[in-house]
């Protein structure tokens, strides 16, 4: 995998940037494994170098809820800054080859102190985790199980998307049981609101893969 530090270089001086990568290091996982489990130990910040992750929590029943897909330039379990303490809020794994920097907490601490722009970095991502979670909320009380299919359809063209004529593809495998975590339902709603928004013309399937009409399936969600 290529290393490819550029959001860093362009958020931090040089100075910082040395510091950071002195006292990180690379670790590498491959598609379905585990970086750390919901209230697990961990001390470590991690900064997607390369590829995505899954950040979810398993319900009382088993069921897995997908809370984020993240990806390259994102932190990992910055909440340990105001948690205070290092059990883990979530369950991590990788979406696909995934390639991390790791750092502990207690130098990034020492680096933060030294570097405020570091700091601003995970204001920034925490900031950005919220507004998310904000948005799922609305979507969550607010719409059919339908409109949310196309909510996170939309979402994730626009983190993942590319363009394929009128349609956008996705740059990333979405299969229906994934979709199905995402919303905390099941495959078989999944299917019948994708067969729902394909009815429509919002959307077609080829070779197995989705292609959507993104603005048409922004307004009817938004309706």
């Amino acid at each position: 995998m290529n290393t490819n530090y550029d959001y860093l270089i362009n958020s931090l001086s040089k100075e910082c940037l040395d510091d950071f990568l002195r006292v990180s290091y690379c670790e590498e996982f491959k598609q379905g494994e585990t970086l750390f489990l919901e209230h697990s130990i961990c001390n470590n910040i991690y900064f997607i170098i390369s590829g995505n992750v899954t950040i979810y929590k398993d319900n009382s029943d088993g069921r897995r809820k997908i809370i984020y897909l993240l990806g390259k330039d994102s932190f990992l379990n910055d909440t340990l800054f105001s948690s205070g303490y290092t059990k883990t809020s979530v369950s991590c794994d990788a979406f696909d080859n995934t390639k991390v920097l790791v750092i502990s907490l207690e130098n990034f601490k020492t680096l933060i102190f030294k570097y405020p722009e570091l700091g601003m970095l995970i204001i920034q991502s925490l900031a950005k985790k919220s507004k998310r979670l904000y948005r799922q909320l609305k979507n969550t009380s607010t719409i059919s199980m339908d409109k949310k299919i196309a909510a996170k359809l939309w979402k994730l063209s626009k983190d993942y998307g590319y363009e394929c004529k009128e349609y956008h593809g996705f740059s990333i495998k979405v299969t229906n049981t994934y979709l199905a975590d995402m919303l905390g339902t099941n495959r078989e709603t999944v299917s019948r609101g994708i067969k729902k928004l394909k009815d429509l013309d919002l959307l077609k399937i080829q070779n197995g893969q989705l292609f959507i009409l993104k603005n048409k399936i922004k307004e009817f969600y938004r309706r």
